[in-house]
């Protein structure tokens, strides 16, 4: 009975040991990290480098590379007058709004392709 207390001592010594050994590798890999972060954002700076330089811009050319994850839409219609553009999503704008007030159809307005 008592060598069974004894192995059990034992074995929470253990894993009281592995238990602090894990804590500090958790501690050492954060500090490198942390060191891993400041020099990407050096040579990031240092060499002018962009979300798709590295790959990180997503598929396609149509895909803003700032905070804004929304889809780049090409405008759908055009102003003759002022070149103003609208892509056809949302609120209309004030200049077709006024057309299609004064009678004009909005199939007019459409860009050609």
């Amino acid at each position: 009975m008592q060598k069974s207390n004894e192995l059990q001592q034992q074995i929470n010594e253990f894993e009281a040991k592995l238990n602090e050994l894990r804590k500090q590798q958790d501690f050492e890999r954060k500090g490198e990290r942390t060191q891993a972060i400041t020099t990407a954002k050096e040579l990031i700076k240092n060499y002018d480098l962009t979300a798709s330089d590295l790959g990180l811009a997503g598929k396609g050319a149509a895909k803003r590379v700032t905070g804004d994850k929304r889809n780049v839409v090409a405008p759908k219609y055009q102003d003759p007058q002022s070149g103003k553009t609208w892509t056809g999503r949302g609120k209309s704008p004030a200049w077709l709004s006024a057309q299609l007030s004064a009678g004009r159809d909005k199939q007019e307005f459409l860009i050609k392709s």
